[in-house]
């Protein structure tokens, strides 16, 4: 059962029962406090080494138990069974273009047949970026590993791409073809077979793991040591095995939430289409956009082909009904 993001569940097996009441037995605050600002000095305050961040929160709340280091982890596997009504369908993506598209014009408005956009132009232009352009940590991933990362509300996704005022975009939309298991940090999980105390504890790390998992270091911070931390919390006590994705919250936008996607993500979802748009004005987390036109793929022909807005062709898709409340949040 859940209340207002409180859930509580039984744990599986006195087994875990014990493993739990063990571990939970060595953190006093004061312990858990020492060995958090432990981790932060070596994370944080010195200069970034990344194989001394990795073993830091290796080690962060581990314990001995018989010879075996054990820790804690949040690795909740949220099911079909488990999922609450409002199970995500759609998610949504922003790739900002370094320029404005091109085409040609008539009296009538935009030639859409004539839409041209030099970044856009084969499907894997509204997927994730190839695994060989990774060069840098980032939240979800390390170099050399690719990872989708989208939004549940369009409004979400422009936070989170820092689109300003003026710029051209496509917001690109991608339908679930299936129910799947995802990874969920935005809840904590209350074990019945605990007690108040001891959940407490639970709580205190979950907190502190989450909240170092969803940091925005300085801007002092260059680029590609900006998410070594967060992409080992993540991978460590938040990334379930039997897991392709997770829900997470957003760094930007208090109450919105991200979606990201590691394993096979063409399998689990399917490109719906994109709308053409320019920023027209921003403040706070309330947007307005100019939309141009829609794009979607033409597999016969192997090339995006652009309606209008209000055409046919864009209302029998944009304008499904669940899809037309998220695309407007």
């Amino acid at each position: 059962m859940h209340n207002n993001g409180f859930y509580k569940y039984d744990l599986n097996s006195p087994e875990d029962v014990i493993s739990w009441k063990h571990l939970l037995s060595h953190y006093s605050l004061e312990e858990i406090h020492n060995r958090y600002e432990n981790f932060k000095s070596l994370s944080l305050q010195n200069t970034v080494n990344f194989s001394r961040i990795e073993s830091a929160i290796s080690s962060i709340f581990e314990i001995d138990l018989k010879g075996k280091k054990i820790s804690p982890d949040f690795k909740i596997c949220s099911t079909p069974e488990k999922t609450h009504p409002n199970t995500p369908h759609y998610f949504f993506r922003i790739r900002k273009l370094s320029k404005a598209f091109a085409c040609k014009g008539s009296i009538n408005g935009i030639n859409f047949g004539s839409i041209k956009i030099d970044e856009i132009n084969s499907l894997q232009d509204v997927w994730e970026r190839p695994a060989e352009q990774i060069n840098h940590f980032q939240r979800l991933s390390k170099p050399k590993e690719s990872v989708l990362y989208t939004s549940l509300m369009s409004s979400t996704a422009i936070l989170e791409t820092n689109i300003k005022e003026k710029d051209f975009f496509i917001l690109i939309t991608y339908k679930g073809k299936k129910q799947f298991n995802f990874s969920d940090c935005r809840y904590f999980v209350y074990f019945n077979q605990l007690t108040e105390e001891e959940n407490m504890k639970r709580y205190i790390l979950f907190q502190l793991l989450r909240n170092e998992f969803t940091r925005i270091l300085p801007s002092s911070y260059k680029e590609e040591n900006q998410y070594c931390s967060a992409y080992h919390i993540f991978n460590k006590f938040f990334k379930h095995d039997n897991t392709i994705s997770i829900q997470y919250p957003s760094t930007r936008g208090l109450g919105h939430n991200n979606f990201a996607f590691w394993d096979n993500i063409q399998d689990n979802l399917e490109f719906v289409g994109f709308r053409l748009c320019r920023l027209v004005e921003k403040e706070g987390t309330q947007s307005s956009t100019q939309i141009f036109a829609d794009g979607f793929w033409n597999s016969e022909l192997s090339k995006f082909e652009y309606y209008s807005p209000h055409s046919e062709k864009s209302k029998s898709i944009f304008e499904d009904m669940y899809l037309k409340v998220m695309i407007s949040k």
